[in-house]
């Protein structure tokens, strides 16, 4: 992901912090710096960071959360988003507004709402800049503000146009539903490509009109133009696995559908709409905005884990301050302050010197148990300041006599000539083998199977 330090230092000051040390403190925290990128823009020089996070850290996948990140590494306060102050009477409408799309483990969370009254689909100058510094070329139009609401807050909107469903079903009373498709049900998607649906994907429908492939694609005769004056904007969060096997059976993968895969949480879903309603109501005042429909608002509850201060010492090892007549360990102080700077609440309990942390439903997929915990710490302290020990390991394995036997064979073997070859035990050679033991959920489709004969390997090794 490339994120834009101007774009940043909005949401954290970053004036006074020289950029090897940034760098550096992301590095060892889990956020790799791929590249530094240089751009210029408006006669001035400005920085972006290609950053890699780590697969189960979906709450960095944008820059308010990658901020957050950085606002603990560097133990510096964090700025929260001005798109927020004004909310008008929207809570209400969602409180009022009963479950209108009914929960059968389809989805997490969702919320439609509908605009209408546009006039000016233009994004503003300094909208383009933000694009452009996170490597994203402007198209002044409504998908810049999808774009920005992305990269800000990781959510991915899927937009359609009022007009065109309530053409096509003669009627402007329409409900939402998650449902199954049709068997050999043929789907055109914005991609301009035609996919062939079965009961296993799930659809949006609007009555019995497909609008789209939920948390994939929408249907190319109902996305939105800049003729559109009415949109249906659909803010959702679908279940990863799900996803993971709409993807794979049709062969189709998009930005949003790689956001899902990824199991990013509703806290903030609602205030992405906000900001996106926000940031197209400067140019079009008297835009009219309306709740559509609502489901089920997943709400995780928070884990609660117990740390023990001997179980941190044991794992971490002894700091690098440490001499050979005495071994220093973190500090207990410490690791309170480091449990302050992830913002967990916790308990701490002097006696038996342990705490009991209450980890955010933000974090619920990556911090599990307490080694999930140590490692936080560790991150925010320094691996490398802790002193690099191999266990000590009291016996060594025994030899048994089928591993000696195989052992003299192959060497045997090998001492007259012979070559050794070593073939991965997954393979797709379902032409030869007429009853193959298939992979439920292979990586590969030239590893979908296990192999059960060593003839096809050895026989393209010598080819």
């Amino acid at each position: 992901m490339q994120i834009s330090l101007k774009w940043v230092d909005e949401l954290l000051n970053l004036q006074k912090v020289n950029l090897d040390y940034l760098i550096e403190k992301l590095t060892l925290g889990g956020f790799e710096v791929e590249e530094i990128i240089e751009i210029e823009l408006n006669n001035q020089k400005l920085i972006t960071l290609d950053v890699s996070a780590t697969a189960n850290r979906s709450d960095s996948l944008s820059i308010k959360g990658l901020s957050k990140e950085i606002s603990t590494l560097l133990n510096k306060p964090y700025k929260n988003s001005k798109y927020l102050n004004k909310t008008g009477n929207w809570n209400k409408q969602f409180n009022d507004l009963i479950y209108n799309v009914p929960l059968k483990n389809n989805y997490l969370s969702f919320l439609a709402v509908t605009v209408e009254g546009f006039n000016n689909f233009n994004s503003p100058k300094w909208l383009k800049e933000k694009l452009i510094q996170c490597g994203l070329e402007p198209l002044n139009n409504f998908l810049d503000f999808q774009n920005y609401i992305l990269l800000e807050t990781g959510y991915p909107l899927e937009v359609y146009d009022v007009n065109k469903i309530i053409s096509n079903l003669k009627t402007d009373n329409f409900n939402l539903q998650l449902i199954k498709a049709n068997k050999n049900e043929n789907f055109l998607s914005s991609n301009n490509v035609s996919y062939l649906l079965d009961d296993s994907i799930l659809t949006l429908k609007a009555n019995e009109l497909t609008l789209g492939i939920a948390g994939i694609a929408p249907h190319k005769e109902f996305c939105y133009s800049e003729e559109s004056t009415a949109l249906l904007i659909e803010a959702s969060i679908f279940d990863s696995k799900i996803i993971r096997q709409q993807c794979r059976s049709l062969g189709l993968r998009t930005d949003r559908s790689a956001r899902y895969e990824k199991s990013i949480k509703s806290n903030d879903l609602i205030n992405s709409l906000y900001q996106l309603i926000n940031l197209i109501k400067v140019e079009n005042p008297n835009l009219i905005c309306k709740v559509h429909s609502k489901g089920y608002i997943l709400e995780e509850e928070s884990n609660i884990i117990n740390l023990e201060y001997s179980k941190i010492n044991e794992i971490l090892g002894p700091l690098k301050t440490s001499t050979n007549s005495k071994l220093k360990y973190i500090n207990p102080i410490l690791i309170s302050r480091y449990l302050n700077q992830l913002k967990f609440d916790y308990i701490f309990e002097p006696v038996s010197f342990s705490w009991e942390v209450k980890i955010p439903n933000l974090r619920n997929d990556d911090i599990i148990r307490s080694i999930d915990l140590i490692e936080e710490i560790g991150r925010l302290h320094g691996f490398n300041k802790f002193l690099t020990t191999l266990p000590l390991v009291k016996s060594f394995g025994i030899e048994d006599e089928s591993y000696k036997t195989r052992k003299k064979l192959g060497m045997s073997l090998l001492n007259n000539g012979f070559n050794e070859l070593i073939h991965y035990s997954l393979t797709n050679d379902n032409i030869i083998l007429t009853n193959p033991v298939q992979l439920v959920n292979p990586l590969l489709t030239d590893c979908s199977s296990l192999r059960a004969s060593l003839l096809p390997s050895l026989l393209k090794s010598i080819k």
